[in-house]
C-alpha cells in the first residue's frame, strides 16, 4: 500500500531528472573525444537511446524486469505496457509511486547501452546500432536487472550493488570489450579529440547527473542518501586528481583531457558500492582506478584497441576512452574483490 511521502517523492522525480540528464552528457563527452567526422554518429546512438530505450521499457522492459520471476533469471509480460500500474501502486520502499519508480529506473536503462557505444563508433551502422540496442537489452541487461534487483536469484543470494556497479557498469563494460574484440581495429585512424571543451561539458553533465544517480538509488531521504552523495564527489575527485598528476609526470604538462576522463572513470569505480563504504573507504576504489591509470599511460601498448582511440600510438589520445574501458572495468574488479 502507498504511504506517499512527499520529500521523497520529489527527490527521487528531481534525482530521476538528473540521471536523464546524463545521457546527453555522454552524447557530449563521447563527441568531444572522437575526430570530427564523427561526431553526430556518436552523438545519435546516445539520443536515440532516450527514445527508443523508452519505448521498450514501456512495452516490455520495465515487466521483464520487475513483474514475477522465471527460474531466477528473468520477470513475465504480466506488467506489459505498465497494465496493472495506477496512481496508487506503491514502489518497493512504498513512500513514492510505482510511476516514479519506473521512470527512475528506465533512465537507467536509457543511458546503459549508450556507454557502450564508445567502443565501437564509426565502425557499424545505425541499422546494427538499434539491433544491437534492442536485442542486447532484452537478453542482456533486463534479465541482469531482474536478478539483482528484481527479485532474481543474485538478489536471493544477497548480491548487493547499490547504484548499478555490475547492472549497469560491470555488463556495459563487458559488452563494450567483446565488441570490440569482435569487431577488431580500425582501418582508419579516428583523429580525435576534436573538442576538449565539449568533453568538459560532458563530464560536468555526467558529473552533476552523477548525484542523482548515486544518491537516488537509496529511494528516500536519510543519512546513507547522504553518504553516497559525498562519496560521488569524494571518487571523482581523487581519481581526477590521480589521473591529471600521473599524466602531468609522464607527458611534462597538465592536461585537461586526463582530469576530465579521470573524473569520469573515478565516477564509475565506485557505484556499486558507495553507500556501503564509509568516505576513507571511498578513497580505495579510486586507487584501484589511479592503478588503471598508470597503466594507460606508461604502458599505452596493453589497452584495449577501441574506437575512442587508446591504442593508436597517439599519445595525446592515449587516455580518452577509459571512462568506457576502465573506469567499467575497474568495477568488475571492485566486485570480485570487494
Amino acid at each position: 500500500m502507498l504511504h506517499l511521502d512527499t520529500g521523497n517523492t520529489g527527490f527521487m522525480i528531481l534525482c530521476t531528472s538528473l540521471v536523464m540528464l546524463m545521457t546527453p552528457g555522454l552524447a557530449f563527452f563521447y563527441g568531444g573525444l572522437v575526430g570530427r567526422k564523427n561526431v553526430l554518429a556518436i552523438m545519435i546512438q546516445s539520443f536515440v537511446s532516450m527514445g527508443w530505450t523508452t519505448v521498450i521499457w514501456y512495452l516490455y522492459g520495465y515487466s521483464l524486469c520487475f513483474s514475477g520471476d522465471w527460474h531466477g533469471i528473468i520477470g513475465n509480460f504480466h506488467n506489459a505496457f505498465l497494465r496493472g500500474v495506477d496512481l496508487t501502486t506503491a514502489s518497493p520502499n512504498n513512500t513514492i509511486p510505482m510511476f516514479v519508480f519506473i521512470a527512475y529506473q528506465m533512465m537507467f536503462a536509457i543511458i546503459t547501452p549508450a556507454l557502450i557505444s564508445g567502443a565501437f563508433t564509426n565502425r557499424v551502422t545505425f541499422k546494427a546500432y538499434m539491433l544491437f540496442l534492442t536485442g542486447w537489452l532484452t537478453f542482456v541487461y533486463f534479465p541482469f536487472v531482474h536478478m539483482v534487483w528484481g527479485g532474481g536469484f543474485l538478489q536471493k543470494w544477497g548480491v548487493l550493488d547499490f547504484a548499478g556497479g555490475i547492472v549497469v557498469h560491470n555488463i556495459a563494460g563487458v559488452a563494450a570489450l567483446a565488441s570490440v574484440l569482435y569487431v577488431g581495429k580500425r582501418h582508419t585512424a579516428d583523429r580525435g579529440p576534436h573538442s576538449i571543451p565539449l568533453v568538459a561539458l560532458g563530464t560536468g553533465l555526467l558529473w552533476f547527473g552523477w548525484y542523482g544517480f548515486n544518491a537516488g538509488s537509496e529511494m528516500r531521504v536519510d543519512s546513507v542518501t547522504a553518504t553516497a552523495f559525498l562519496n560521488t564527489d569524494l571518487a571523482a575527485s581523487f581519481a581526477a586528481v590521480a589521473w591529471l598528476f600521473v599524466a602531468w609526470i609522464n607527458e611534462k604538462k597538465p592536461k585537461l583531457l586526463g582530469l576530465l576522463t579521470g573524473a569520469v572513470a573515478g565516477l564509475a569505480t565506485v557505484i556499486a558500492c558507495e553507500s556501503f563504504h564509509t568516505s576513507l573507504d571511498t578513497i580505495l576504489p579510486a586507487r584501484k582506478c589511479e592503478f588503471t591509470i598508470f597503466c594507460d599511460v606508461f604502458f599505452p601498448d596493453l589497452a584495449i584497441p577501441d574506437s575512442l582511440g587508446i591504442n593508436n600510438n597517439e599519445r595525446s589520445v592515449i587516455a580518452q576512452a577509459k571512462a568506457t574501458a576502465g573506469g567499467h572495468l575497474n568495477v568488475i574488479v571492485q566486485s570480485l574483490v570487494g
